[in-house]
This record gives structure tokens, C-alpha cells and sequence, in this order.
């Protein structure tokens, strides 16, 4: 890892956008609002804000933290005391994610290993938790909307009653983003944009390419694997309805 923070791969490549004519950053701006729009998850960006981003965010080291780094004592994951060495250099977590070839969900594992093990400062965002746990896989799409403040605790225990009641009743099990969708507690771009994003968060930026970690499947199947979700979410969402009116007695 590099020892300046100024030299980071992240920060040269930010440098070398911002230094670019603004004729070509406006193309280039075009060109990324384009890409949102095709992937239907525009929308979903209002969900976040550059205080609640997790890529962007700095930990803080603790003390018990620092003294970790020297003993070791835990036996923590050697990544983990990878990732505490770039909070040391006041590293944000795309920083620390890029230049230690991770994931973003990689890194999400090991940055909330160290703050459950009270080795970093908990953030003061709900949202930057909550992302990292997500991305980790430690919650599900529920909780998740739960830490975004989109819904809250008793929302989301009738969502899970609905949940339960239609695999009860209709024998048929449907996701919990096909149910805040229809009971109107969250739209469809703002679930697409969620799923993406945790598919995404399995893909490394490794000097300026994108690959997939070793787990994961190609880009081209993680975009096929992104697009059948999304079929399968609709699908969910009309027959959600459909069974609802059949049992409602609505025509």
C-alpha cells in the first residue's frame, strides 16, 4: 500500500478527471448520466448523500484499535489488519478497498469485523453502517431500507407478517422487495438500484479495469444475473397483486 495518501490509485485517477478541459468532463458526465438511465437506477441516488456514502467515508482508529495493529492478540483475518494499516493513513474505503485489490464487499467484511471488535470509531451515519452490512451480507434488503430511514422497525414487521401470510395462505413466497414495492413503501427503481448495487459491490477496480472477484461470475452474467432479479422482482409484483384481488374477491 502506498505510503502517501496523496498517491493513492483512487486519488490520481480523481486528479486526472478534475484536471481534464470541461468540454470532456461534460461528455463524460453525460456519458455516466446515460449509463444510470439505461440501468434504470437513476432514482435510487437520491437515497444517499455524500455524508452517508460508504466509499467515501474516513474511519477512526481506536485506541484499543492501535494497540491491536502491535499485538495482534484478537487473531483477526490478515486483511482486517491490512485494512486497520490504511485507516492509519487516513485512508477513505474506496481508498482502502482500491489499493488493496478488494471489493467494496470485501472491504465492507473487514471494515465491520474492526468496528464490532471496537478497533475503529462507529460512523455517526446509520447509512454508511448499514451499506457496509448490506454489502457484507450480514443484512438483508429489509434492514437495510430500515438504516436508510425509508421505513421503519414496525413497517418492516408488517412487510415480513405480509410475507409470512402470503406463503401461509397462498402458498407462494415472494421477496421483501416485491412487498415494500406493492405496499407503496418503496418504488421499483429504488429496489433495482439496491440489488445493483450489491451485485456490483463484488466487482475489484484494479489500475483503471474492472474485474470480478475470484467468487463471483463474469461481468456479462452479473449483468444477466442483475436483469433476471429484476424480471423475477416484476413477476413477483403481478402476481403478488393478482393473489391479493383473488382474495379480496376484486375483479
Amino acid at each position: 500500500m502506498e505510503s502517501s495518501t496523496s498517491k493513492t490509485s483512487f486519488k490520481t485517477l480523481t486528479k486526472k478527471h478534475s484536471e481534464l478541459p470541461l468540454w470532456v468532463k461534460q461528455v463524460i458526465y453525460l456519458q455516466l448520466k446515460d449509463d444510470f438511465v439505461n440501468l434504470s437506477i437513476l432514482d435510487s441516488l437520491h437515497l444517499f448523500n455524500r455524508e452517508d456514502c460508504l466509499q467515501l467515508y474516513i474511519p477512526k482508529i481506536t485506541y484499543i484499535g492501535k494497540k491491536e495493529i502491535e499485538t495482534k492478540s484478537k487473531g483477526l483475518q490478515l486483511n482486517v489488519y491490512k485494512f486497520l494499516s490504511g485507516v492509519l493513513q487516513n485512508l477513505s474505503i474506496i481508498e482502502i478497498t482500491i489499493e488493496n485489490n478488494w471489493s467494496l464487499s470485501e472491504c465492507s467484511s473487514y471494515f465491520m469485523t474492526a468496528v464490532n471488535a471496537e478497533l475503529l470509531v462507529t460512523p455517526e451515519s446509520i447509512c454508511v453502517t448499514g451499506t457496509a452490512l448490506y454489502l457484507s451480507g450480514a443484512i438483508r434488503i429489509g434492514e437495510y431500507f430500515v438504516k436508510l430511514g425509508k421505513v421503519n422497525i414496525e413497517q418492516l414487521g408488517e412487510t415480513l407478517k405480509a410475507q409470512k401470510y402470503i406463503e401461509e395462505t397462498l402458498q407462494d413466497k415472494l421477496k421483501i422487495g416485491t412487498i415494500l414495492i406493492d405496499l407503496g413503501l418503496a418504488t421499483k427503481t429504488e429496489i433495482e438500484g439496491i440489488v445493483l448495487l450489491k451485485e456490483e459491490s463484488k466487482r475489484k477496480y484494479i489500475q483503471n479495469m474492472l474485474v470480478l472477484d475470484d467468487s463471483g461470475p463474469s461481468n456479462e452474467n452479473s449483468i444477466l444475473k442483475y436483469q433476471e432479479k429484476i424480471s423475477t422482482l416484476e413477476s413477483e409484483n403481478t402476481k403478488l397483486k393478482e393473489r391479493i384481488r383473488k382474495i379480496l374477491n376484486i375483479k
